[in-house]
């Protein structure tokens, strides 16, 4: 079995989904805001006085449907790395040790496979060009939008994510740079959204697919090395 081959499947699905889920949400802003049919006129009892641009409502709802969409992506990437690894412990035929497992719970399954994969590989992972920050990310940002505090569709990044990193890969630039130019404050209740767009998206499975490249270029190694070694057994 090959994990990699696999795992690219699902990443390719994951950018399609991305595109054709997200496309009629931001058709409808684009539509807003060139004021194009059915948005060239004003709504029924619309009041200009109260001074909110026109279809609001209808645009930001476009908006958190696209974020819904891109909610739902990142936790197909997350849930995807999860069985990328799972299948690497057939292919490498390990398995997480009970050590593996109280990390898994305690700082989450990138931990724990990240360790178990260094000792198969022979490697501490200095020489690996992939960004792990970002790799956090998306298992966090899953987590997120996946176990909401309150009725609102849209969410914020949590203290937990805030105290790790400060560059966040899943928020806009501006509210970013307001959080931290006021303290960076992880408790804050005016934390950066979690905002998905196509940008951070594919850069988050760029990065997953680097990862999982890097990897398969050691396998053959790690064959050798344990074909060496039973060569030598009597």
């Amino acid at each position: 079995m090959n994990a990699a081959f696999f795992l690219r499947l699902r990443t390719r699905f994951i950018r399609r989904y991305y595109a054709s889920g997200v496309g009629p949400f931001r058709e409808i802003q684009r539509k807003i805001n060139a004021q194009e049919s059915p948005y060239n006129e004003p709504p029924p009892f619309f009041d200009p006085e109260y001074g909110e641009p026109e279809f609001l409502e209808e645009w930001i709802e476009a908006d958190e449907a696209a974020q819904v969409v891109g909610q739902s992506a990142v936790s197909l990437l997350s849930d995807s790395l999860k069985l990328y690894f799972k299948a690497l412990e057939q292919e490498l035929e390990f398995l997480l040790s009970a050590e593996g497992k109280a990390t898994a719970k305690k700082e989450g399954f990138l931990a724990a496979y990240r360790a178990a994969l260094g000792e198969v590989l022979e490697t501490d992972w200095t020489n690996c060009p992939v960004r792990f920050d970002v790799i956090e990310q998306i298992v966090l940002a899953r987590n997120r939008a996946q176990h909401g505090e309150h009725l609102s569709i849209g969410a914020r990044h949590d203290p937990k994510t805030l105290t790790k990193h400060r560059d966040l890969i899943f928020a806009t630039e501006g509210e970013l740079r307001m959080w931290l130019d006021e303290g960076a404050d992880p408790d804050t209740w005016l934390a950066p959204r979690l905002d998905i767009t196509e940008a951070s998206l594919g850069a988050a499975i760029t990065e997953v697919e680097k990862l999982a490249d890097w990897i398969e270029e050691r396998i053959t190694d790690v064959r050798a090395r344990r074909y060496g070694r039973d060569q030598k057994d009597p």
